[in-house]
């Protein structure tokens, strides 16, 4: 039985497969341009190590050198996975890679027979709400003023969004 109906499609333009060391630099750089609250170098690699987690990159498949277009970062857990972060390089959005990495994603996940997959998302990243939902996944939940945006000052400051909590299930 298939589960979701874009299974088996390809996204042209991208390779997808697990990340390498060398990637790391790449995934840091993709993650700075990304996110006002980016992870610190060294981030990445200590999250890798850890037991259940996984990175796929997105490679261009032109030029031949094949750069890292995106990554995506998940760790497993019993009967679940959690998305750690995902992000593309501005050059590489709107063309499939973060679809790309989301669709292997899901793939793994139910050749490991996993149930669900979470994520959190910020309420105002609508085109990544509007993918994730292309994708199956439903809000389950919200964090009040979880992602701060803009620079913290000493009096306080920076603006906040909420975050909403995404489950796809992936059981029959």
């Amino acid at each position: 039985m298939q589960l979701f109906g874009w299974m088996g499609t390809t996204r042209p333009g991208f390779t997808i497969g697990d990340a390498t060391p060398q990637d790391l630099a790449a995934c840091g750089d993709i993650h700075r341009e990304s996110f006002s609250q980016a992870w610190e170098d060294g981030t990445l690699a200590a999250m890798l190590k850890t037991k259940g987690t996984v990175a796929l990159v997105a490679r261009a498949q032109k030029p031949a050198n094949h750069p890292v277009r995106g990554f995506l970062m998940y760790r497993t857990a019993g009967p679940e996975a959690e998305i750690l972060t995902i992000a593309a390089a501005r050059r590489a959005r709107r063309h499939g890679a973060g679809r790309a990495l989301l669709e292997e994603m899901i793939r793994r996940c139910l050749a490991d027979r996993l149930k669900e997959i979470f994520l959190e998302v910020d309420s105002g990243n609508e085109a990544a709400i509007r993918l994730y939902r292309s994708l199956g996944f439903a809000k389950v939940g919200e964090r009040a003023g979880y992602y701060r945006h803009g620079e913290r000052t000493a009096a306080g400051g920076g603006e906040t969004g909420n975050a909403l909590i995404m489950r796809l299930d992936l059981a029959d």
